[in-house]
């Protein structure tokens, strides 16, 4: 008979990078995986758990000698590699796909190098875990999740958690901040010596339970695995109680809880939030990133699309350094200043490949042209499954005096100059291209007076402005109804006594409208209306050494678009405080509905927890709703935000007071300098998912590709679309090319309103679909109409990849 009570599995997590840069961690995890090794040699009862991938793809490349004892040990069993990710990212702010190439990433290298399949998923340490996690897990075969964060209030050590779309998974581990766990199966602590780890043993020794029981002495970084467990392990194996403690694989720990058949609790996968505070810490990192990972997701879509040679590799290196960016430590910003910049640069790495590899596969779909001295030819490219009326931005100097006359002579351009920019106002086919012809002539940018009050309009919205009230009354004019009125408290500022990673508000917030406001109005032009709110404000608490702000608000109304355009510019000298964008609506509604990777959840107001005050992580957009009415903030990177009363509010930017793990507040975690902030404030009748929200919100993430031409395009045909996805709430997450070098094409999109439906599919020159899990493995073939087209039942919020073999 099985004696066993305790399952004694020893982890250390080494950050890819925190209080230290990349390259002396690297030292640092040479260090700790020796250390591990040599317990190995000499203890041959004892076993480790080992994590990310990237970790051991780069100790390949320093010390080949230290992977080849690794490997020896994992495939013996005594090391076992769990999680399998690259690394273990932050799971909310990110796009969802940025998930499943980390989790594909570090599969693959560990089968291939490390000779295993892995059999947890893990999460250790990660900045909380979104509702998608579950159906994301049981698409690449994991049922069972290791993980410490949950929200800061969750009482259970074991438990199921639940997703949207029913998916569940068995998770283990113990809620760091929450502030009472109930006895169960985990004893799971952070331990920097022998009395910390006698304390852990002591503790779980005391448990009169039947078990199993994990005990897991964790350490991080510099704190190295200790043998001192064989202390106690002895002692708990004296007599006839030998074999009670054994050291262990966590695998083996998860078995054992299966096979009790207990009756877990079941908690909703939404088990967050966590460190609110840094999702405004060092805000360049999240704006920086959501331009580059749309970037390389569009290089993956048009590379793949048009069998461009030679690619995949570049674009590879580059989701592996979106590993180490979107590493939970570095992504969130709360780290020195080197490391800050170091990440910077990484970003700037990882946009350039991108933008290589998009260009050429522009370069693949170029038309022939005819010399023109006079006349030039754009092609411009949309990655987005509908005909799409959108914006498409061009430095003058990049068009040497010629500006758009249309597709041809007869079918003329809307544009106009802004900021020494042409902006062309154009549509463009799903999924597809659009030419333009450009001609000698020239823009003038139009001119703007300061004014009391302003009025502008297009065919959706009236927007009223004036210096006092900042935004007077935003009117939707379908039904009529006033959506923001006198909402003078726009930008706020307020003290914050926080650290890097949790803020620690004081006092009220003072709105920016007391200060000297200055109102703006610009004329008309052939694409919209805006007005300009500007000031500056000496208030701010505990001012820098200028003491100083300047702002900008620029309002704008496009024609057709239902939608409010906002862009800030701010020069920000703050100190030990925070900057506050709020959208103060007539609707009486305190629930958001938040965007999260591969979906929506609902979420409330929640009091101070042990690491958040106040704010949810959103994806692209929040939305409010009350009697028939709705408005949705959409963001392009600042995504934290707070719903409360029908006020929307989102933190711009913050400067921690206090020292944080041995960091202390510079410049750049003041972010003092210039900033540019871009949203889209949406009104609607109905619900959001009948609204133009999801497509508004795609399109402000995801900018039109170009390639410019000289001369006439030659024989140039219609416009047409090479991909098209209905309905609206169906959303196209990612195009890419088929892991296994076959050709085929990996298409995957998911339903995201929670409404079961039947989505139409149309993909250009499709021969044969299969649905695929994330692994890519061939499941169920999809029958395919004449027209290319397939028709797929969707569950609510299911995510469905597919693999599309193409016609040669």
């Amino acid at each position: 008979m099985n004696k066993q009570k305790y399952w004694v599995v020893g982890n250390t997590h080494v950050d890819l990078a925190w209080k230290k840069g990349r390259h002396e961690m690297a030292e640092v995890f040479d260090m700790y995986i020796t250390r591990v090794l040599d317990i190995l040699d000499s203890h041959p009862k004892f076993t480790y758990t080992i994590e990310q991938a990237a970790h051991y793809r780069l100790l390949a490349r320093r010390r080949p000698d230290l992977l080849a004892r690794v490997k020896k040990y994992v495939q013996q069993g005594r090391l076992e590699m769990v999680g399998g990710m690259a690394s273990t990212l932050e799971t909310n702010l990110p796009h969802g796909e940025c998930l499943v190439r980390n989790q594909a990433l570090g599969l693959k290298w560990t089968k291939e190098h490390l000779g295993v399949d892995v059999q947890t998923a893990w999460l250790i340490d990660t900045f909380g875990i979104h509702a998608q996690i579950p159906q994301l897990l049981r698409g690449f075969g994991f049922g069972r999740l290791m993980a410490n964060r949950f929200g800061g209030n969750k009482n259970h050590d074991v438990f199921i958690a639940r997703g949207i779309d029913g998916s569940e998974v068995l998770i283990a581990g113990r809620d760091v901040y929450s502030p009472f766990i109930k006895p169960g199966n985990v004893y799971w602590k952070f331990v920097q010596d022998w009395r910390d780890l006698d304390s852990l043993f002591e503790e779980a020794a005391a448990d009169q339970g039947e078990g199993p029981f994990l005990v897991t002495a964790y350490t991080e970084n510099e704190v190295l695995p200790s043998t001192r467990p064989n202390y106690h392990m002895e002692r708990g194996n004296d007599g006839d109680n030998e074999g009670r403690w054994q050291y262990a694989t966590l695998s083996s720990f998860f078995d054992a809880m299966e096979s009790k058949a207990a009756d877990w609790p079941v908690l909703h996968g939404d088990l967050n939030p966590e460190f609110t505070g840094t999702f405004s810490q060092r805000i360049q990192i999240r704006l920086r990133n959501r331009e580059v990972e749309n970037l390389l997701l569009e290089a993956e879509k048009w590379a793949a699309w048009t069998q461009l040679n030679g690619w995949q590799k570049k674009l590879e290196e580059a989701w592996w350094e979106m590993a180490y960016i979107q590493f939970h430590d570095v992504f969130t910003g709360s780290h020195p200043t080197s490391v800050f910049k170091s990440l910077l640069k990484s970003l700037d790495e990882v946009e350039g490949a991108a933008q290589d590899v998009l260009d050429r596969a522009f370069q693949a779909l170029r038309p022939s042209c005819s010399p023109d001295e006079d006349m030039s030819s754009m092609l411009v490219f949309n990655g987005l499954p509908w005909q799409r009326r959108s914006l498409l931005v061009l430095p003058m100097t990049e068009l040497v005096d010629h500006v758009p006359v249309g597709s041809s002579k007869e079918r003329p351009v809307v544009y106009d100059v802004k900021d020494g920019n042409l902006r062309i106002l154009l549509e463009t086919p799903a999924m597809g291209t659009a030419r333009l012809v450009m001609e000698p002539g020239s823009a003038v940018e139009p001119t703007g007076r300061t004014v009391e009050r302003a009025r502008i309009e297009n065919e959706f919205l009236i927007l009223e402005c004036d210096s006092s009230s900042m935004i007077k009354r935003l009117i939707w004019k379908e039904s009529g109804r006033v959506m923001i009125e006198n909402a003078a408290d726009l930008l706020t500022v307020q003290n914050d006594h926080g650290s890097f990673q949790i803020e620690e508000p004081h006092g009220a917030e003072i709105p920016l409208s007391v200060g000297e406001v200055e109102l703006i109005q610009y004329e008309a032009t052939a694409i919209g209306h805006r007005v300009v709110l500007k000031g500056s404000f000496t208030g701010i608490p505990v001012p820098g050494t200028e003491g100083t702000m300047t702002w900008q608000a620029e309002l704008e109304l496009l024609n057709g678009k239902p939608a409010l355009y906002i862009r800030f510019r701010i020069h920000w000298q703050g100190e030990a405080s925070r900057l506050r964008f709020n959208i103060s609506s007539s609707l009486a509604s305190s629930e958001g509905i938040y965007e999260i990777p591969f979906g929506t959840v609902t979420r409330k107001p929640y009091g101070t927890r042990g690491t958040s005050r106040g704010e949810w992580p959103a994806q692209r957009f929040v939305s409010i709703e009350e009697q028939g009415h709705g408005m949705a903030l959409i963001n392009t990177g600042a995504a934290g935000v707070e719903v409360n009363g029908g006020r929307i509010t989102t933190t711009l930017l913050r400067a921690p007071k206090e020292e944080y793990a041995g960091m202390v507040p510079d410049d750049t975690s003041s972010q003092h300098g210039e900033h540019t902030f871009q949203f889209v404030l949406a009104p609607y009748s109905g619900t959001w998912s009948e609204s133009a929200v999801l497509s508004l919100a795609q399109e402000a993430n995801v900018p039109l590709g170009k390639l410019l031409l000289a001369g006439a395009v030659r024989d140039q045909p219609e416009a047409s679309s090479l991909m098209t996805l209905s309905p609206g709430h169906v959303v196209l997450s990612s195009v890419k090319a088929a892991d296994d070098g076959s050709g085929e094409l990996i298409i995957r999109v998911y339903e995201t309103a929670g409404a079961a439906c039947t989505a139409r599919l149309m993909v250009h020159e499709a021969a044969e679909i299969w649905r695929t899990n994330l692994r890519e493995e061939r499941l169920d073939q999809v029958l395919l109409g004449q027209d290319e087209t397939i028709e797929l039942p969707l569950a609510p919020f299911e995510i469905c990849t597919l693999r599309v073999k193409r016609k040669k």
